[in-house]
């Protein structure tokens, strides 16, 4: 090994911990409901947003669909093969070929086999498997929440200007499982970026900064957090590191 060394966000902790590092929180993961069966990759249709409905094998709604996310995921888990459909029509995408605010464009998505396209909601449910009663029951319902009519028995509440109502097709549904998106666990640091041994004493050269390091979340985290976390202890990991290395050289 380098006399000085570091630790790279994304580097597995157990090359830390070959070295002694202490490991923390590794049970600790957040979840996204965003992922693509077969790959966990957050594509196609994305969860977020407005005017979609969360479905199940089924076609019935089983959790609101503006729940945190590990809300989300845990009523996802609870449904048949742990997975669901997310249903969206041409309010999301008016058109085949406009690409949405992730650059995806639908007529790419549909040629993929990612998403299924009808001009109905009959012909959603026959392509899907879902219960054509069960579908309809379920945008009926989100639509007479939207409106203002009906107060949604999952708790959805139409509280942003965009939210309308899905009337139209063509509709479009696309399969999701909960991915893995952030571990909040990892390497064990101080306030000076310094990895620590099962004895909470610094390991002499060695620094870890990012999502390779533990217990700066807690158990959850915040989206931006992550971006703090690699500026901040990047910053502090890289002048604690310099610091060092200029003592050491003397």
């Amino acid at each position: 090994m380098h006399q000085h060394q570091a630790v790279r966000a994304g580097r597995w902790p157990q090359a830390g911990e070959a070295v002694g590092a202490e490991l923390i929180g590794l049970s600790d993961i957040q979840l996204h409901p965003c992922g693509t069966p077969g790959t966990g990759l957050m594509q196609h249709i994305r969860t977020s947003g407005r005017n979609r409905i969360f479905v199940n094998e089924e076609g019935a709604r089983f959790v609101s669909e503006g729940a945190a996310r590990d809300t989300l995921c845990k009523a996802i888990f609870a449904q048949s093969n742990s997975t669901y459909w997310i249903v969206v029509n041409k309010v999301r995408y008016p058109s085949l070929t406009e690409p949405d605010k992730d650059g995806e464009k639908m007529e790419d998505m549909i040629a993929l086999g990612s998403v299924v396209a009808a001009d109905t909601l009959e012909e959603l449910a026959a392509a899907t498997g879902m219960d054509e009663a069960k579908l309809k029951e379920s945008i009926d319902t989100y639509n007479a929440v939207v409106a203002g009519e009906k107060e949604d028995p999952f708790g959805f509440e139409a509280t942003n200007s965009a939210d309308v109502q899905l009337t139209e097709g063509p509709w479009y549904a696309c399969k999701k499982v909960p991915t893995v998106h952030h571990t909040m666990g990892g390497i064990k640091i101080d306030v000076d970026s310094r990895v620590l041994d099962a004895s909470d004493g610094p390991i002499q050269n060695l620094y870890a900064v990012g999502e390779c390091t533990g217990g700066i979340h807690g158990s959850n985290r915040l989206g931006g957090n992550a971006i703090a976390d690699i500026m901040t202890f990047g910053r502090n990991a890289g002048l604690r590191a310099a610091e060092n290395a200029g003592a050491a050289s003397k």
